[in-house]
């Protein structure tokens, strides 16, 4: 691709995102309005309020100060205040909007996460994903209070406040339109670099949050490895190169700032000269002066600030490009199945020839691999790692669809049933057991939002939990911890068994759930949740011979193939 292509790509991907970002302020329409117009009013009686002290000094130079004087300080007085009630309703409209565009994107961002998982977590470090939830919409807080309609408010504030100046001498307007040209035009002038500048920081700042994330979540490995001077310095580059990206950007900045202040300054230096020049020709009151030099210094206020907020359009369309990239990735799974009745499915499993690879590059997880396993069969699944276990749980949990062949539960395809039928028929524990920050019991409701806490204590006896629990300081109600650290591995396992159980749906997944977990604990967990789960249908991948001896049948895979079936003994 060409740079002149790849320019236009830029431009027009920018573009889109703006009309994209206009679009988000649809249901905020009125507020928007009313944000406008006080800004509008803002800027007026900011213009009025500093013309009024112009026009204070002028009576004083003229000598009618004392006889005009309760005259001027009331007007001055009603001024005041209507700048601060603009002001104030300006803030409030503005951010009000922004903070509730933000509060949507961070819904429809989650939302989409949920629907293209497990993919975009693969493809993308948590501390990227985390800076583009939280880091990137709130720089969006830039656009929506501080340059959409701050752009109307400065295209009409300018256009007020020229015809006014046009009415004192027509000759200031095309020196008004000059210094507004040129002050449009260097941010223009640097957009390119802004661009390439904003797209650079905010990845690299989302590398930056994923190392330390990393570290934080891999504490008690970089200190018992000690790999913890290696991964300061790993760290210490990932912060250098983010450094060195921001001191760029900033240095831009600068430039930019500086050279529009420098042309406020000329602005206010040409007009008052030739508003000196008016003067000198009796062409202009003298009384008038300082206010036709104050009016020159605020008529480029609105688009000068405007061009300040502009300066950081790389970062903003950088931080825009990330957020849609979230929302516009398409889901690998699309749910276009129908809802049908869990009880109108029969918990039979089958996989037909199916065959799948993560990455559409050939190398297959797993390679037309068939077997059937009856309702109410309990079967293990083993085999060496990679050899396509858990790729089969995956397919059937419907994380990805086959490239071949089918997975379908009591006759059905599973692509023929919705989402939501689909996770009522599957109970799930996994090897590495997320519980959120809330008490334990409530981590355990997760699997049924109704169950009652008699529900809830016979969930956890059968997974062998309920004697800890009632250990810890509150008990059911003690707070887990963030992702549950404040358990060991092994209750963590059978808190998520107790939750799959009380979510009591007619197909259970067990992936290594029972591997922190001593011989005796197993085997006595394992014959409880057969006596308490008849009828329905347990599959279990494991690696232990003695989770292995709990099933009726052992399916083993080797290199995604399944080699063999057998009776357990």
């Amino acid at each position: 691709m060409t740079a002149e292509k790849k320019e236009k790509n830029i431009q027009s991907k920018r573009l889109l995102n703006l009309f994209k970002l206009t679009k988000m302020l649809k249901p905020f329409r009125f507020k928007m309005m009313i944000a406008i117009i006080s800004g509008i009013g803002h800027q007026i009686f900011i213009a009025a309020v500093a013309m009024m002290g112009a026009i204070i000094v002028g009576c004083a130079i003229d000598g009618t100060l004392l006889s005009r004087w309760e005259n001027l300080i009331s007007v001055f007085t009603v001024l005041i205040v209507l700048y601060i009630v603009f002001y104030f309703l300006e803030m409030w409209f503005a951010h009000d909007v922004a903070f509730g565009v933000l509060a949507d994107f961070r819904i429809k961002l989650f939302a989409a996460i949920e629907k293209v998982s497990p993919a975009i977590i693969l493809n993308m470090r948590s501390g990227q994903l985390a800076s583009t939830l939280m880091s990137d919409v709130e720089l969006l807080e830039w656009f929506f209070a501080h340059s959409f309609g701050s752009m109307i408010v400065a295209a009409t504030v300018t256009i007020i406040f020229t015809i006014f100046l046009g009415t004192i001498w027509w000759g200031f307007v095309p020196l008004v339109i000059m210094f507004v040209f040129i002050a449009i035009t260097i941010p223009v002038f640097l957009k390119k670099k802004a661009d390439i500048q904003g797209a650079e920081v905010r990845n690299t700042l989302g590398e930056a949050n994923a190392v330390t994330m990393e570290g934080v979540q891999g504490l008690k490995e970089i200190l018992t490895l000690n790999y913890r001077e290696a991964y300061l310095k790993k760290n210490k580059s990932y912060m250098d190169r983010l450094y060195e990206g921001q001191l760029s950007y900033g240095k831009r900045l600068g430039t930019e700032g500086a050279m529009l202040k420098g042309n406020i300054g000329i602005s206010m230096l040409t007009i008052s000269i030739a508003a000196s020049i008016l003067c000198a020709r009796g062409n202009l009151e003298p009384a008038v002066y300082p206010a036709v030099v104050m009016l020159a210094s605020m008529v480029l206020g609105p688009v000068t600030e405007i061009c300040n907020t502009a300066r950081n359009f790389g970062l903003i369309f950088a931080a825009a490009d990330r957020v849609y990239n979230v929302l516009e990735k398409k889901p690998l799974v699309k749910d276009e199945g129908k809802d049908i009745p869990i009880s109108e499915i029969e918990p039979e499993v089958l996989f037909d020839h199916v065959s799948f690879s993560y990455n559409n590059d050939g190398n297959m997880a797993v390679k037309h691999v068939s077997f059937k396993i009856k309702a109410g069969e309990t079967v293990a699944i083993t085999g060496e790692s990679g050899a396509g276990k858990s790729t089969c749980m995956k397919l059937l949990m419907r994380y990805w669809d086959p490239e071949e062949g089918t997975v379908s539960i009591g006759g059905r395809d599973i692509k023929s049933m919705s989402q939501d039928t689909l996770h009522k028929l599957i109970s799930v524990v996994l090897q590495d057991v997320y519980l959120f920050r809330e008490s334990i019991k409530e981590n355990i409701r997760l699997g049924n939002r109704s169950a009652s806490d008699e529900d809830i204590i016979r969930a956890a006896k059968i997974a062998k939990a309920h004697d800890f629990i009632m250990e810890l300081p509150d008990g059911y109600d003690t707070v887990a911890g963030e992702a549950g650290l404040k358990l060991s591995g092994g209750q963590r396992q059978r808190i998520a068994i107790a939750r799959a159980l009380i979510h009591d749906a007619p197909v259970i997944l067990m992936d290594e759930a029972v591997s922190n977990l001593d011989a005796a604990n197993e085997n006595s967990i394992q014959k409880e949740i057969k006596k308490s789960c008849r009828g329905k249908t347990i599959i279990m991948v494991a690696h232990r011979q003695s989770t292995l001896a709990n099933a009726d049948r052992i399916i083993r895979l080797e290199h995604g193939m399944v080699m063999e079936e057998e009776r357990s003994v």
